[in-house]
Protein backbone atom coordinates (compact mmCIF):
# COMPACT_ATOMS: atom_id res chain seq x y z
CA UNK A 1 0.00 0.00 0.00
CA UNK A 2 2.79 2.52 0.84
CA UNK A 3 4.07 1.42 -2.12
CA UNK A 4 1.15 2.07 -4.25
CA UNK A 5 0.83 5.67 -2.33
CA UNK A 6 4.61 6.94 -2.71
CA UNK A 7 4.14 5.56 -6.52
CA UNK A 8 0.82 8.12 -6.84
CA UNK A 9 2.84 10.49 -5.31
CA UNK A 10 5.71 11.11 -7.58
CA UNK A 11 3.34 10.78 -10.74
CA UNK A 12 1.89 14.05 -9.35
CA UNK A 13 5.04 15.84 -8.19
CA UNK A 14 6.27 15.13 -11.98
CA UNK A 15 3.03 16.04 -13.45
CA UNK A 16 2.91 19.16 -11.75
CA UNK A 17 6.73 19.85 -12.54
CA UNK A 18 5.96 19.03 -16.21
CA UNK A 19 2.81 21.33 -15.97
CA UNK A 20 5.24 24.63 -14.68
CA UNK A 21 7.43 24.16 -16.96
CA UNK A 22 5.62 24.22 -20.03
CA UNK A 23 2.82 26.90 -18.02
CA UNK A 24 0.27 24.12 -18.95
CA UNK A 25 0.84 23.50 -22.60
CA UNK A 26 -0.56 20.24 -24.07
CA UNK A 27 -1.14 20.58 -28.44
CA UNK A 28 -4.21 18.45 -28.36
CA UNK A 29 -5.77 21.29 -26.47
CA UNK A 30 -5.95 23.42 -28.81
CA UNK A 31 -7.06 20.89 -32.14
CA UNK A 32 -9.68 20.59 -33.55
CA UNK A 33 -8.40 17.58 -35.03
CA UNK A 34 -5.03 15.88 -34.78
CA UNK A 35 -3.45 15.59 -38.79
CA UNK A 36 -0.35 16.07 -39.91
CA UNK A 37 0.34 19.66 -41.98
CA UNK A 38 0.51 19.55 -45.44
CA UNK A 39 4.34 20.64 -47.07
CA UNK A 40 5.38 23.65 -47.56
CA UNK A 41 6.55 26.94 -45.77
CA UNK A 42 5.71 27.52 -42.26
CA UNK A 43 5.40 30.85 -40.16
CA UNK A 44 7.37 30.45 -36.39
CA UNK A 45 5.26 31.39 -33.70
CA UNK A 46 6.84 31.44 -29.87
CA UNK A 47 4.48 30.40 -26.64
CA UNK A 48 4.72 33.45 -24.41
CA UNK A 49 1.88 32.37 -21.88
CA UNK A 50 -1.33 30.27 -20.99
CA UNK A 51 -4.57 31.57 -19.67
CA UNK A 52 -7.62 29.66 -18.74
CA UNK A 53 -8.86 30.07 -22.13
CA UNK A 54 -6.08 30.43 -24.63
CA UNK A 55 -2.58 29.60 -25.51
CA UNK A 56 -0.79 32.56 -26.04
CA UNK A 57 2.25 32.58 -28.78
CA UNK A 58 4.17 35.72 -30.48
CA UNK A 59 4.85 36.63 -34.01
CA UNK A 60 8.69 36.41 -34.96
CA UNK A 61 8.81 40.54 -35.32
CA UNK A 62 7.14 40.69 -31.42
CA UNK A 63 4.62 42.91 -32.72
CA UNK A 64 1.52 40.71 -32.51
CA UNK A 65 -0.03 37.50 -30.59
CA UNK A 66 -1.93 34.99 -31.89
CA UNK A 67 -4.77 33.11 -29.17
CA UNK A 68 -5.26 29.95 -29.34
CA UNK A 69 -8.53 28.64 -28.15
CA UNK A 70 -8.33 25.96 -25.96
CA UNK A 71 -10.94 23.20 -26.77
CA UNK A 72 -10.58 19.95 -24.40
CA UNK A 73 -10.53 22.16 -21.41
CA UNK A 74 -13.96 23.40 -22.50
CA UNK A 75 -15.39 19.97 -24.36
CA UNK A 76 -16.86 16.79 -23.25
CA UNK A 77 -13.55 14.17 -22.30
CA UNK A 78 -13.82 10.55 -23.90
CA UNK A 79 -12.78 8.80 -21.17
CA UNK A 80 -15.94 10.68 -19.14
CA UNK A 81 -18.80 9.02 -21.84
CA UNK A 82 -17.45 5.40 -20.50
CA UNK A 83 -17.76 5.99 -17.43
CA UNK A 84 -20.75 3.36 -16.11
CA UNK A 85 -20.93 4.92 -12.74
CA UNK A 86 -22.05 8.33 -11.69
CA UNK A 87 -24.20 9.45 -14.50
CA UNK A 88 -26.23 12.42 -13.11
CA UNK A 89 -22.79 13.98 -11.93
CA UNK A 90 -21.35 12.96 -15.53
CA UNK A 91 -24.76 14.14 -17.41
CA UNK A 92 -23.87 17.63 -15.77
CA UNK A 93 -20.31 17.96 -15.92
CA UNK A 94 -20.28 17.44 -19.66
CA UNK A 95 -22.97 19.51 -19.90
CA UNK A 96 -21.24 22.37 -17.83
CA UNK A 97 -17.81 22.01 -20.25
CA UNK A 98 -20.31 22.43 -23.54
CA UNK A 99 -21.74 25.33 -22.11
CA UNK A 100 -18.12 26.75 -21.36
CA UNK A 101 -17.19 26.31 -25.00
CA UNK A 102 -20.38 27.97 -26.00
CA UNK A 103 -20.15 31.32 -24.26
CA UNK A 104 -15.80 30.83 -25.30
CA UNK A 105 -17.04 31.12 -28.89
CA UNK A 106 -19.66 33.66 -28.48
CA UNK A 107 -17.40 35.74 -26.65
CA UNK A 108 -14.92 35.57 -29.24
CA UNK A 109 -17.35 36.51 -32.01
CA UNK A 110 -18.24 39.50 -29.87
CA UNK A 111 -15.00 40.92 -30.00
CA UNK A 112 -14.04 40.38 -33.44
CA UNK A 113 -17.45 41.46 -34.74
CA UNK A 114 -18.10 44.93 -32.69
CA UNK A 115 -14.52 45.32 -30.20
CA UNK A 116 -12.00 45.36 -32.65
CA UNK A 117 -10.73 48.39 -31.73
CA UNK A 118 -11.30 47.84 -28.07
CA UNK A 119 -9.46 44.69 -27.98
CA UNK A 120 -6.78 45.66 -30.81
CA UNK A 121 -7.72 43.14 -33.07
CA UNK A 122 -6.39 42.52 -36.14
CA UNK A 123 -7.04 40.88 -39.67
CA UNK A 124 -3.15 39.18 -40.19
CA UNK A 125 -1.75 37.05 -42.74
CA UNK A 126 -1.24 33.72 -40.62
CA UNK A 127 0.79 31.47 -42.51
CA UNK A 128 -1.17 27.88 -43.28
CA UNK A 129 1.48 25.76 -42.16
CA UNK A 130 2.77 26.88 -38.43
CA UNK A 131 5.42 25.89 -36.29
CA UNK A 132 4.22 26.39 -32.37
CA UNK A 133 7.98 26.56 -30.30
CA UNK A 134 6.92 26.01 -27.03
CA UNK A 135 8.14 27.27 -23.49
CA UNK A 136 10.93 23.95 -23.27
CA UNK A 137 12.07 25.24 -26.97
CA UNK A 138 10.23 22.23 -28.46
CA UNK A 139 8.88 22.76 -32.16
CA UNK A 140 5.19 21.42 -33.19
CA UNK A 141 3.93 21.57 -36.34
CA UNK A 142 0.17 22.19 -37.46
CA UNK A 143 -2.09 23.10 -39.77
CA UNK A 144 -3.92 26.80 -39.05
CA UNK A 145 -7.55 25.00 -40.30
CA UNK A 146 -6.66 22.52 -37.05
CA UNK A 147 -7.25 25.77 -34.80
CA UNK A 148 -9.60 28.47 -33.79
CA UNK A 149 -8.09 31.45 -33.23
CA UNK A 150 -7.87 35.64 -32.65
CA UNK A 151 -4.90 38.07 -33.51
CA UNK A 152 -4.08 41.00 -31.38
CA UNK A 153 -1.56 43.43 -31.28
CA UNK A 154 1.18 43.11 -28.33
CA UNK A 155 0.33 44.89 -25.74
CA UNK A 156 1.58 45.60 -22.28
CA UNK A 157 0.15 44.67 -19.28
CA UNK A 158 -1.80 48.04 -17.78
CA UNK A 159 -0.54 48.00 -14.53
CA UNK A 160 3.32 47.43 -15.67
CA UNK A 161 2.95 49.88 -18.02
CA UNK A 162 0.99 52.79 -15.93
CA UNK A 163 3.98 51.84 -13.08
CA UNK A 164 6.89 52.42 -15.33
CA UNK A 165 5.49 55.50 -17.37
CA UNK A 166 4.15 57.85 -14.43
CA UNK A 167 3.49 60.95 -16.64
CA UNK A 168 1.06 58.95 -18.95
CA UNK A 169 -1.27 58.36 -15.71
CA UNK A 170 -4.20 60.68 -16.95
CA UNK A 171 -3.67 59.92 -20.43
CA UNK A 172 -4.13 56.35 -19.57
CA UNK A 173 -6.42 56.64 -16.91
CA UNK A 174 -8.81 58.31 -19.69
CA UNK A 175 -8.22 55.93 -21.97
CA UNK A 176 -9.25 52.86 -19.58
CA UNK A 177 -12.50 54.85 -18.67
CA UNK A 178 -13.02 55.50 -22.90
CA UNK A 179 -12.68 52.01 -23.93
CA UNK A 180 -14.84 50.56 -20.60
CA UNK A 181 -17.62 52.86 -22.17
CA UNK A 182 -17.48 52.08 -25.36
CA UNK A 183 -18.32 48.65 -25.05
CA UNK A 184 -20.68 49.46 -22.44
CA UNK A 185 -22.22 51.79 -24.80
CA UNK A 186 -22.65 48.82 -27.32
CA UNK A 187 -24.04 46.65 -25.13
CA UNK A 188 -20.92 44.75 -23.90
CA UNK A 189 -20.69 43.74 -20.54
CA UNK A 190 -17.07 42.11 -19.67
CA UNK A 191 -17.21 39.36 -16.67
CA UNK A 192 -13.79 39.31 -15.58
CA UNK A 193 -12.65 43.14 -15.26
CA UNK A 194 -8.93 41.67 -13.13
CA UNK A 195 -7.07 45.01 -13.84
CA UNK A 196 -3.32 43.31 -13.24
CA UNK A 197 -3.96 40.25 -15.93
CA UNK A 198 -7.27 40.95 -18.18
CA UNK A 199 -5.97 44.59 -19.73
CA UNK A 200 -2.76 45.98 -21.87
CA UNK A 201 -1.62 49.09 -23.46
CA UNK A 202 -1.27 49.57 -27.13
CA UNK A 203 0.26 53.00 -28.80
CA UNK A 204 -0.64 54.71 -24.80
CA UNK A 205 -3.85 53.04 -25.55
CA UNK A 206 -5.74 50.80 -22.97
CA UNK A 207 -7.24 48.15 -24.82
CA UNK A 208 -8.94 44.80 -23.68
CA UNK A 209 -6.09 42.28 -23.57
CA UNK A 210 -8.66 39.17 -22.45
CA UNK A 211 -11.58 38.76 -24.65
CA UNK A 212 -13.00 35.26 -23.07
CA UNK A 213 -15.08 36.88 -20.84
CA UNK A 214 -17.41 38.97 -22.94
CA UNK A 215 -21.58 39.09 -22.75
CA UNK A 216 -23.94 41.14 -24.78
CA UNK A 217 -26.31 41.97 -21.98
CA UNK A 218 -29.79 42.63 -23.03
CA UNK A 219 -30.58 45.25 -19.90
CA UNK A 220 -27.23 47.25 -21.19
CA UNK A 221 -29.56 48.72 -23.60
CA UNK A 222 -31.16 50.79 -20.95
CA UNK A 223 -28.96 53.78 -20.64
CA UNK A 224 -29.16 54.36 -16.68
CA UNK A 225 -27.88 50.21 -17.09
CA UNK A 226 -25.05 50.83 -18.61
CA UNK A 227 -23.88 53.82 -16.39
CA UNK A 228 -23.97 51.20 -14.47
CA UNK A 229 -22.00 48.90 -15.78
CA UNK A 230 -19.18 51.62 -16.69
CA UNK A 231 -19.23 52.19 -13.02
CA UNK A 232 -18.79 48.61 -11.79
CA UNK A 233 -15.88 48.16 -14.04
CA UNK A 234 -13.91 50.44 -13.76
CA UNK A 235 -14.11 50.15 -9.99
CA UNK A 236 -10.68 47.86 -9.95
CA UNK A 237 -8.88 50.47 -11.56
CA UNK A 238 -9.79 52.83 -9.10
CA UNK A 239 -8.98 51.08 -5.75
CA UNK A 240 -5.69 49.85 -7.79
CA UNK A 241 -5.16 53.40 -7.49
CA UNK A 242 -6.03 53.87 -4.23
CA UNK A 243 -2.89 51.37 -3.54
CA UNK A 244 -0.55 52.24 -5.59
CA UNK A 245 -0.80 56.00 -6.95
CA UNK A 246 -3.44 57.46 -4.38
CA UNK A 247 -2.54 61.00 -6.12
CA UNK A 248 -4.50 60.30 -9.13
CA UNK A 249 -7.38 58.93 -7.77
CA UNK A 250 -9.13 62.72 -7.72
CA UNK A 251 -8.24 63.13 -11.24
CA UNK A 252 -10.03 59.60 -11.52
CA UNK A 253 -13.07 60.35 -9.68
CA UNK A 254 -13.44 63.60 -11.89
CA UNK A 255 -12.62 62.02 -15.24
CA UNK A 256 -15.72 59.06 -14.52
CA UNK A 257 -18.03 61.94 -13.46
CA UNK A 258 -16.99 63.32 -16.87
CA UNK A 259 -17.36 59.75 -18.63
CA UNK A 260 -20.66 59.40 -17.47
CA UNK A 261 -22.09 62.63 -18.53
CA UNK A 262 -20.91 61.89 -21.82
CA UNK A 263 -22.37 58.87 -21.76
CA UNK A 264 -25.68 60.33 -21.50
CA UNK A 265 -25.67 62.03 -24.62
Amino acid sequence: MKRVVLSLLLFLAVERFCYFQTEGFILSKMLLENVPPPPGPSETLTFIGAGKQFYAFETADHQYVVKFMKFSRRRPLPWLEKLPFFQSWKISYLTERAKRLTNLKASSLLARQFLSSEAAIVSYPLSKNLTLIDKLGIAHHIDRSQTEFIVQKKAAPFTTYFDKNPSLAHILISSYLKTVSSHCRKGICNLDPIIDRNYGVVDNQMILMDIGSLLAHPKLKSLARQQLEIFMEVLPLREWLQNNHPEHVTFFDQALCQTIEKHSF
